[in-house]
């Protein structure tokens, strides 16, 4: 779903491959969150060099949070250039369903990336209208089966929480399988 009234806003479903998902997230307790790598190549998690900081910042903060790879399984990398449209893009595993504290630590992880990304002596206000990408991997269990589902949003940061519980609040059940894989399916 697309709201027309602003090019900035962006809310869809993704498809997520299970190989991005190591097993410590796949079977870890509901409730938790977990930083995505930016790409996995041979089984290494590769994290910009800046996110430590974010989750030790996130942790402090009451955040509950951690790298979807292990220490041995994860590399950083330096990235240099000019900001785009969009200042940063996060990726995140959230183990259960959203509940209301996870969409508030999500909005709190979108805020400090958006931070982190445009600067730390930033306003308020420009980290608020600093437009963020956060893809959200959801991971529901029940006795039978395991369903992965994805949710994208791009808008500015300030905005990410409001969209996240509309998106949440017209969600659909669990999708059938035919519409897994759709961008077109219920978000």
């Amino acid at each position: 779903m697309t709201d027309a009234n602003s090019s900035q806003i962006l809310v869809r479903c993704w498809d997520v491959p299970t190989e991005v998902l190591p097993a410590q997230v796949l079977t870890a307790a509901a409730g938790r969150l977990f930083l995505l790598p930016d790409k996995t190549i041979d089984g290494i998690g590769i994290y910009r060099d800046d996110v430590a900081g974010l989750l030790k910042t996130l942790r402090h903060s009451g955040v509950d949070i951690d790298f979807a790879s292990s220490r041995e399984d994860r590399r950083y990398l330096s990235e240099y250039g000019a900001a785009g449209e969009v200042v940063a893009v996060i990726a995140l595993a959230v183990a259960g369903n959203y509940t209301g504290d996870l969409i508030k630590s999500i909005a709190r992880t979108a805020w400090q990336r958006a931070r982190s990304a445009i600067g730390t002596s930033s306003s308020r206000e420009e980290i608020d209208s600093a437009a963020v990408t956060v893809r959200i991997a959801e991971i529901v269990r029940s006795d039978q089966e395991t369903v992965i589902r994805g949710l994208e949003v791009t808008s500015p940061v300030a905005d990410i929480e409001g969209l996240l519980r509309n998106a949440i609040s017209d969600r659909q059940p669990i999708d059938a399988p035919d519409d897994a894989g759709s961008d077109e399916a219920h978000a």
